[in-house]
């Protein structure tokens, strides 16, 4: 099932835990493109980790909180390069 198909059926029992998750993941891609028009590839790769933690959640995978320093240690460090969307 993909995540938003996931939203609309936890919609129908939705708590505070499930609005939340499910409004960010809407707002998750708005705040990448803002993010690769300010061309701060460092942020994009952030939404994208995001946005793939969200969508595991909402899909019942359990969050990797070890993954944490591996993704931290691959984060682009040129701060100033050009986002690719």
């Amino acid at each position: 099932m993909q995540s938003s198909a996931a939203c609309a059926v936890a919609g129908s029992t939705s708590s505070n835990r499930w609005e939340t998750l499910c409004a960010l993941q809407s707002l998750l891609p708005l705040l990448k493109k803002a993010a690769t028009d300010l061309r701060r590839a460092d942020i994009v790769y952030w939404f994208e980790q995001a946005d793939a933690e969200v969508a595991n959640i909402i899909r019942g995978h359990p969050s990797d909180a070890t993954a944490i320093p591996a993704l931290i240690a691959s984060c682009p460090q040129d701060r100033q390069s050009v986002a690719q969307a």
